[in-house]
């Protein structure tokens, strides 16, 4: 009963320390990590959720709010964009227009939400139909000259376009576009399937299942026509230590068309271009040649065939002997080399190894900040011309005794 009189007789007290207490405690934990209020920097996401089987939101509607939020210091620098969100539940709702209220979610304790945008959002509801039509293949552009096209085919040949009614009551073909234009071999793409109205405009809106088809078209070659290969008639002797390194030319081949349409038959499936003959050529070469064709035989489009012979020197090797050049040696010094020369084993075009002069490949030695003693050092190998490498250098390493030049005495 003492302690119990004296509970009651000091419960204001006690009362009143304990919310002092709860202050401090709360200052203290305010001081070391204090309430931040402000905008979240990162993605707000608005969701929306719940809607009813058999019906869909119609239009364009606002996919990212924003949201302000007060919390520990500590708290914001762990708050991802995972954590916040917007949430429109549309349960219960079916045809029809509404203004539908936006709740803010935030899944970390300790995190106060002090405003957010938007509180509202006007959105449409309708009934979701779906419709299985026939995929149409639409070819544009013209086959290349002496060909045409045959009906093309598509696979699959129909899909499935769904979407709100009033835009479903829009949708009048399922079509897929292919160009055609300069193709004479069978061809095979995978296109997108659109879904146009009766203007021919994409319904934007619907979705379209599959969303691709493969097209295939085949080309027919007309009669009188024929695609031949070409061969060039060349001969090229390249000049004394060079060879041909590679011939190309476009096109590769051509299509002929010929006044006689069962003489088209009768030719060998390619034809030759104009001779090209050319002794001692030392640089690629370009030419244009004219095809050689039988009489009564024209050829669709440029009649000109391309053709790059490329030139390149023979690659040969030598070795050569060379006596060494000491070069940055200090003032004072004298430098003894062993051996005094160096043998450099060299690669390249054999024109220019045919013609190499002495001061095109030099060798030296940097002594640049050697003190005296006994010294070992790589030889540097200096050449003055193009594509030339060195393969060895033997010996690999020079012995080099730097001394002092002995100074002179007075008189002597």
């Amino acid at each position: 009963m003492v302690v119990w009189r004296w509970f009651l007789k000091n419960m204001g007290s006690l009362l009143l320390a304990l919310v002092i207490a709860l202050l401090v405690w709360a200052a203290a934990v305010n001081e070391a990590d204090p309430l931040a209020t402000q905008e979240f920097p990162g993605t707000v996401t608005i969701e929306y959720t719940n809607v009813e089987e058999g019906f869909v939101l119609v239009g364009s509607l606002p996919q990212q709010g924003t949201m302000t939020l007060r919390t520990p210091t500590s708290v914001w620098e762990q708050l991802s964009e995972s954590d916040v969100r917007l949430v429109v539940d549309l349960t219960g709702l079916q045809d029809g227009s509404y203004t539908v209220d936006v709740t803010p979610v935030v899944d970390v304790d300790m995190v106060r939400v002090v405003s957010f945008e938007p509180a509202t959002i006007e959105l449409a509801i309708e009934p979701s139909l779906s419709q299985r039509m026939a995929v149409n293949v639409e070819l544009s552009g013209e086959p290349a000259t002496g060909y045409s096209k045959e009906d093309p085919v598509a696979t699959p040949d129909r899909a499935t376009v769904e979407g709100p009614s009033s835009l479903m009551t829009q949708v009048e073909e399922l079509r897929a576009n292919v160009d055609v234009t300069g193709r004479s071999s069978e061809m095979s793409v995978d296109v997108e399937i659109l879904p146009l109205d009766i203007a021919g405009r994409v319904v934007d809106g619907v979705s379209v299942t599959p969303v691709t088809t493969t097209v295939q078209v085949s080309f027919v070659q007309l009669s009188g026509y024929r695609l031949v290969g070409v061969v060039p008639i060349i001969q090229v002797e390249p000049a004394s230590g060079y060879r041909v390194g590679t011939i190309t030319y476009t096109p590769t081949a051509v299509t002929i068309r010929a006044e006689d349409p069962q003489a088209i038959d009768l030719l060998p499936g390619y034809v030759e271009t104009e001779p090209l003959v050319l002794t001692g050529v030392s640089e690629t070469i370009e030419r244009t040649l004219l095809l050689s064709l039988p009489e009564g035989f024209t050829v669709i489009g440029d009649p000109n065939i391309t053709l790059v012979v490329t030139i390149e020197p023979l690659e040969t090797s030598i070795t050569i002997t060379r006596t060494l050049e000491i070069i940055g040696l200090d003032t004072g010094l004298a430098a003894e080399v062993s051996p005094d020369t160096v043998r450099v084993f060299l690669q390249g075009p054999q024109p220019t190894l045919e013609d190499l002069q002495e001061d095109d490949v030099v060798v030296v030695l940097d002594l640049d900040g050697l003190e005296p003693g006994v010294h070992q050092l790589e030889p540097l190998v200096l050449i003055n011309l193009e594509d030339v490498e060195v393969q060895a250098v033997l010996p690999e390493t020079i012995e080099v005794t730097i001394t002092e030049l002995a100074t002179p005495t007075p008189g002597s």
